[in-house]
């Protein structure tokens, strides 16, 4: 701290837009300088946060987290950092006096922490544009929730933040209660551009990696950028902070200054995987290579015999959204000869170099993201279409395999090895690419590897599906254990489809922001739906629907419905840390209902496919943001090009109604349905309807199915359009039905009573 900068406050307002923070009394305590001026303050007294949020969905989160409509909590002490005009701006009204020097501990122990800003700030402090890389932040101890960390940072979309860090499970988590744009800007209109506020993007990557025999990977890592800023000094990579840096050079042959956080020790929950690199120069519009060298354990891991975890993320200098962009990938890897390997990408070639495995992969066309796997696998090989299928299993169980088979000695399990179901999981793997071509367009990519990964963990990345064991095991072993693929997922038909989908929904088609994370989520869980229904049967397929709902629906420990935790359009805020859950089954489960209506919306029993027009809409979706990244908003407008006359209830042609209510807010509605019939003078039947809503607010909107019995099977004859809480519709049929019914298929998310 610096000595001869402590004063005296009283009543001395700091307004950020929507946040206004009061130091009603107390001493401020500034930082010596850094860059020219004071980077950080502590202050010692009492004061005041408030926030009001700027709309409905923000104030129900902050609601969850604090019970308040509007944010307002007292605080004692406070820790500040900033790059913009905090300091002229208290300096302009200071009275300094002695120091106590009481902020140093304080201000050291609220630095040093996991999650602190510093990372940040030392970006803000070199940057030569402090108005576009302002920063101010500021870590509060308030006496309802402890110590909170409120944020206006310009260099992120969403630029207002609040919230606090918490260990629900041990492991430090931000819980974040607002997030939202300044100056009353949309999250649609802040995202619109993801890379808007970046530095840079990565147009291609050429990485060399060696895989030792003892796990160790290093890497030399050449990013090629395009340079979106000028004026920084600073540029931010994510990398995870096991595999250590040694040495970065920029395209000049200059040696970086280079920062990131103490290595982990072998953690598996990482708070902070900053990769600082300060350049040689301030960033002009130039483009520019960066080589970094690093090397490190725990990205790969040994799990069995012949059988290693290769982590999918973190394992070269990446940015922080990748699935809103898109690089060229030029990879070589180095493995034990005596292991197989697989990449995202083409085989470019294969060799052996000594005791040394060499291939090459390169990106057609460009990816989001990059990954890896080997082992001892067996390989096999087929062809659906023009996409070669890949199967790489391992030979041998891996180390809870095995264990399961000392446990289960006279257990009809076989070896429990992968490889056994090579030849099936080729089959089911151009089975699912024979469904999704149909119904979302081409397969991406030349070809698609498949391997398996220990534990309950999958991961679809472009060209190459990370998928459980458990999804391995034949129905005799499944049998032998006990186990029912309807009540694990990992080894179920829907669990396969949702991974291969990703080909299309994150990879074919990326999303913008963590707003837009259903957009991939829920479409993958509705083609993992829909895989059932060609996997096995309609009902199958209605069963998922109805158990997603069900969940859906579910309270959780505190009494609360999962659905009105928050909208699908939260993503991953959409997980308060005393309910983990909610995230899956909102994001997942109703993302993937969202898409189902829309399919039953559109669906058309008078053609010979009656889903024609619902794959015309995701085939028109997926041909528009080819191997670009898309909105919740994009994704809308294509629905309106689509939308069926029964769909326009506000006669505007737009779905603001059905994404308002379903994709923006919360609400399961309850229908009442009742009907009568009665002969007509001249042989007919007359069918008198009403339907009654309950459980949502005046104004909810929505389409209903109405379905006729035929020899004991619905058959969809009209859409009923339900404006009120009491509707009524007369029809007149050639003939007495067998049964009237609305939602039959669960067409609409709703409870129907009837």
């Amino acid at each position: 701290m610096d000595p001869a900068k402590t004063t005296v406050v009283e009543n001395l307002v700091l307004t950020r837009d929507r946040i206004r923070l009061t130091l009603t009394n107390g001493v401020v305590e500034f930082t010596a300088p850094a860059g020219g001026r004071p980077f950080g303050a502590v202050f010692l007294g009492r004061g005041l946060l408030e926030i009001a949020p700027p709309n409905a969905v923000e104030q129900q989160q902050l609601r969850m987290y604090t019970g308040q409509d509007t944010l307002s909590m007292p605080f004692t002490d406070g820790v500040l950092w900033f790059t913009d005009k905090t300091y002229e701006e208290i300096a302009a009204q200071a009275h300094w006096i002695p120091a106590a020097g009481a902020g140093d501990t304080l201000f050291a122990e609220r630095t040093k922490r996991d999650g602190s800003p510093r990372a940040r700030l030392f970006k803000g402090i070199l940057s030569l544009d402090h108005e576009r890389t302002a920063l101010f932040e500021a870590d509060l101890n308030t006496i309802a929730k402890g110590w909170i960390q409120i944020e206006d940072d310009a260099l992120e979309a969403e630029e207002i933040t609040a919230g606090r860090w918490v260990r629900p499970f041990g492991d430090w988590e931000f819980e974040t209660w607002l997030s939202f744009p300044a100056r009353d800007r949309s999250a649609e209109s802040a995202f619109r551009d993801p890379l808007a506020k970046a530095d840079f993007h990565v147009a291609s990557y050429q990485i060399e990696a060696t895989i030792a025999p003892s796990t160790e990977l290093e890497a030399t890592a050449r990013a090629h950028l395009e340079m979106l800023a000028s004026g920084e000094q600073v540029l931010e990579f994510e990398l995870d902070p096991h595999l250590r840096v040694d040495r970065v050079t920029d395209d000049a042959g200059h040696a970086l200054a280079f920062f990131q956080p103490p290595d982990p020790g072998g953690k598996t929950a990482i708070v902070e995987d900053f990769l600082d690199v300060v350049l040689a120069q301030p960033s002009e519009f130039q483009p520019l290579t960066l080589e970094f060298h690093y090397a490190g354990k725990h990205i790969v891991s040994k799990v069995g015999n012949g059988s290693f975890f290769c982590q999918s993320f973190g394992w070269y200098p990446a940015i922080e959204n990748e699935f809103a962009t898109r690089s060229d990938f030029d990879l070589t890897f180095r493995s034990p000869k005596n292991y197989a390997l697989v990449a995202t990408g083409d085989k470019v070639s294969e060799s052996i170099d000594g005791n040394w495995l060499v291939t090459k992969w390169k990106s057609d066309p460009a990816t989001s993201v990059a990954g890896f796997a080997f082992g001892d696998y067996k390989i096999e090989e087929q062809k659906t279409g023009n996409t070669n299928i890949e199967v790489y299993a391992n030979r041998n169980p891996d180390a809870v395999f095995e264990e399961i088979k000392i446990f289960n000695p006279d257990a009809p399990l076989g070896t429990l090895s992968p490889s056994g179901m090579s030849k099936t999981m080729g089959i089911e793997l151009g089975n699912m690419i024979r469904v999704f071509e149909n119904y979302y367009g081409p397969y991406p990519y030349h070809s698609l590897a498949i391997t398996n990964i220990p534990g309950d963990y999958g991961q679809g990345w472009p060209g190459l599906i990370y998928l459980s064991s458990i999804s391995f095991l034949d129905q005799t072993q499944l049998v032998a254990l006990g186990l029912n693929p309807h009540d694990l997922i990992w080894m179920s038909d829907y669990w396969r489809g949702h991974e291969t989908s990703h080909q299309w929904w994150g990879h074919k088609v990326g999303w913008k922001s963590y707003h837009d994370v259903w957009l991939s989520e829920g479409f993958a869980q509705f083609s993992g739906n829909l895989y059932v229904e060609f996997r096995e049967n309609e009902k199958g397929y209605l069963q998922r629907i109805r158990e997603d709902r069900d969940e859906l629906l579910t309270k959780d420990a505190h009494y609360r419905t999962y659905e009105s935790l928050g909208p699908i359009w939260m993503g991953p805020r959409m997980s308060p840390t005393d309910e983990p859950q909610a995230y899956q089954n909102v994001v997942y489960n109703k993302g993937g209902y969202v898409l189902h209506m829309l399919r039953m919306m559109l669906n058309d029993p008078r053609q010979q496919d009656h889903d024609a027009a619902f794959k015309a809409m995701m085939q028109d979706y997926t041909q528009t943001y080819n191997n670009k990244a898309a909105s919740t908003g994009d994704f809308k407008a294509i629905v309106e090009k689509h939308m069926t006359n029964h769909m326009d209830l506000d006669g505007n042609h737009r779905m603001d109604w059905f994404f308002n209510q379903y994709v923006y807010g919360t609400g399961v509605p309850e229908y009442h349905f009742k009907y009568s019939t009665s002969p007509t003078s001249d042989g007919k039947t007359k069918v008198s309807m009403t339907v009654d809503r309950a459980g949502v607010p005046n104004g909810w909107e929505d389409t209903l199915p109405i379905y006729l019995y035929r020899s004991g099977k619905p058959q969809l004859i009209a859409w009923m359009a339900v404006l009120t809480d009491h509707e009524t519709l007369d029809v007149t049929l050639p003939f007495a039905p067998e049964k009237i019914a609305i939602n039959a298929n669960e067409d609409i998310l709703a409870i129907i009573k009837q």
